[in-house]
């Protein structure tokens, strides 16, 4: 029996691109609707005597990034968790049949790992939601998918910040109804980086990190200057949260700039999971940086990237991109194989674009 798998990272799918009044949802980062759609429905397609497996690693919800009015409850509860899956799927509709329908063929499978933007994912409400729309064979996981000597995980565990404590994901002890244990990374990007985003859209999309605060003390002085100040405050104010995690986590802000250049493609983490573990294939998210390395041995490490433009200030990739990149495995002689693959999709006179 032939097998075939596909990963892809990090589409962070918001509530649509058009709120309700027509207008332009500017808090929405995917725009791919119809490439999605096409690739799914091109892969559901394949021979139904092949093995056909969609892997999202990570962030394919965007639940922290919130709307006006969901600011209130957030995405601590259950709840709120399933109101914001919910308005998510309204958003994105096609897509969600497109799946559906993929998941209605035989041999053909679903999986979702936990990513840091789509916490949401660990209630099982939530994911009893996404399985009552898209239906048929579909996994959830919270850590990694490992099979045949691959390793697939995210990544957001790799960094201080963003670290979930897997032995203890829900707390309840002092509050009226279970909240999920978010670690500090998480409201730094729901409470802080979506507010600076309002003023500087594209921030969230500037790679790496470190560069873009150098580029600013030359190129917007007045702005770095005043939210690096922010920034501390932040840190400062969150070492009172009520939140475990929120609270321990607060001071490892200092030292994220610093983390984050020591490796912005993870790929000195992705060795020493390959060389612990003893797989030999490796395929992370989370940086939105796209890269296939081969570190010898026939040990290889791919992260597609992600699905949303990106602004790089590294020479290697200067300039703003967006690239529909996925992992491609497939099986020769029972041995997987990876590859990266860009898809392009149908031709098309024009589309709409995000500026």
């Amino acid at each position: 029996m032939k097998k075939l798998k596909f990963v892809i990272s990090d589409l962070h799918l918001g509530n649509g691109r058009f709120l309700p009044d027509g207008a332009v949802n500017p808090l929405e980062d995917f725009v791919y609707d119809e490439k999605f759609v096409e690739f799914v429905e091109h892969h559901g397609e394949m021979d139904e005597e092949t093995d056909v497996e969609l892997i999202f690693n990570g962030d394919f919800f965007n639940m922290i990034q919130l709307m006006p009015e969901e600011q209130k409850d957030g995405i601590l509860t259950e709840r709120a968790s399933v109101n914001k899956t919910e308005a998510i799927i309204k958003g994105h509709r096609r897509m969600f049949d497109a799946l559906k329908k993929f998941n209605a063929c035989a041999r053909r499978r679903i999986v979702f790992i936990l990513g840091n933007h789509d916490p949401g994912l660990l209630w099982k409400s939530v994911q009893e939601t996404i399985r009552r729309v898209v239906q048929g064979e579909i996994v959830f996981l919270d850590d990694d998918y490992c099979f045949d000597d691959v390793h697939i995980e995210h990544g957001h565990q790799l960094e201080p910040i963003f670290r979930f404590d897997s032995n203890r994901y829900f707390l309840t002890r002092g509050y009226k109804e279970p909240v999920l244990n978010l670690p500090w990374g998480v409201f730094f990007v729901k409470d802080f980086l979506y507010r600076v985003k309002r003023k500087r859209p594209y921030i969230d999309k500037v790679k790496p990190y470190p560069m873009y605060s150098r580029w600013c003390l030359f190129n917007d002085f007045w702005f770095g200057i005043f939210n690096a100040f922010r920034y501390l405050g932040f840190i400062i104010k969150t070492r009172f949260s009520r939140l475990p995690l929120k609270r321990a986590g607060a001071f490892k802000g200092l030292g994220a700039f610093v983390d984050v250049n020591k490796s912005p493609t993870l790929a000195e983490d992705a060795h020493q999971i390959l060389e612990e573990q003893g797989s030999r294939i490796i395929i992370l998210g989370h940086t939105h940086i796209p890269i296939h390395k081969n570190f010898g041995n026939d040990l290889e490490y791919l992260n597609p990237g992600c699905w949303n433009g990106v602004t790089s200030l590294d020479l290697g990739g200067l300039g703003h991109t967006r690239r529909l990149i996925y992992v491609r495995i497939e099986y020769k002689h029972d041995k997987p194989f990876a590859r990266l693959q860009e898809w392009h999709g149908q031709h098309r006179i024009y589309e709409e674009v995000r500026a």
